[in-house]
């Protein structure tokens, strides 16, 4: 289990904390989902990436490279796979955040942020997704030959297959500094999928789901990275990094 801390930090400095640099994250997004042929199942991704902080005083710029995501089902019978391609492919328009002393700590505020993958929206808060793998809206950000993205499927253990995607991720943070050396707090996120063509039809209805209702449970943690981590290097050492246990076998 993965918690955080947000009631301490830096506080009585008498000046915000340096920040610029190069940054590791994980950011934690649990859901409970209805998977076709499968029923209900628990998820949780983890998203690591660097994130470059470029800093002015109080106002923070912050671009992303993603390494992977990691997708955990609380059911054996469901798994599913973000393949390097896509995160890879993913080129975000920098973030903008804010820092202040309220006092007792260094406050960490992200305003909202839209991310749209595998369709190019002229407004990408709120036009509506596009379902037909021929909208000229629809690219092959992942560079596969297949339209949108591509995510891998198993059910059942037997049925591998590929689904087609376009998402769109929205998300806000709201934390603290706990040292010039770590952000750490919650995740204030809705995403929305749509299946533009699947390698087996039974994927074409897609899966719904929703956010855990606990809202403790979506966190982010940022830690300045040591020059010789790579994603490979955080591939294999995220949990002991971040403090993620294993999850249990049944």
């Amino acid at each position: 289990m993965l918690g955080v801390v947000i009631c301490y930090g830096l506080t009585g400095t008498g000046a915000l904390p340096d920040l610029e640099g190069t940054w590791a994250m994980l950011q934690v997004y649990p859901r409970v989902a209805q998977l076709p042929l499968v029923g209900e199942s628990s998820q949780t991704s983890y998203v690591v990436q660097w994130v470059d902080v470029e800093q002015d005083d109080g106002s923070l710029t912050m671009r992303d490279r993603y390494c992977f995501t990691i997708i955990e089902e609380s059911s054996p019978l469901a798994t599913t796979r973000i393949p390097d391609a896509f995160m890879h492919s993913l080129r975000p328009q920098p973030r903008t955040a804010t820092l202040a002393d309220d006092g007792e700590r260094i406050v960490f505020e992200q305003a909202p942020y839209t991310e749209i993958r595998g369709a190019v929206l002229e407004r990408p808060e709120t036009d509506g997704l596009p379902i037909d793998p021929n909208d000229p809206r629809v690219v092959d950000q992942d560079a596969d030959g297949f339209p949108g993205m591509t995510v891998q499927v198993t059910l059942l253990g037997l049925m591998n297959a590929q689904i087609y995607v376009v998402q769109r991720v929205q998300y806000e943070l709201s934390g603290a500094v706990l040292s010039t050396d770590r952000i750490e707090g919650l995740i204030r996120w809705s995403d929305e999928q749509l299946v533009l063509d699947a390698t087996n039809p039974l994927l074409m209805a897609g899966a719904e789901s929703t956010a855990d209702p606990d809202p403790a449970k979506h966190v982010f943690v940022m830690l300045r990275a040591s020059e010789d981590w790579t994603c490979e290097w955080l591939r294999e050492h995220w949990r002991e990094l971040f403090g993620v246990e294993e999850p249990e076998r049944a």
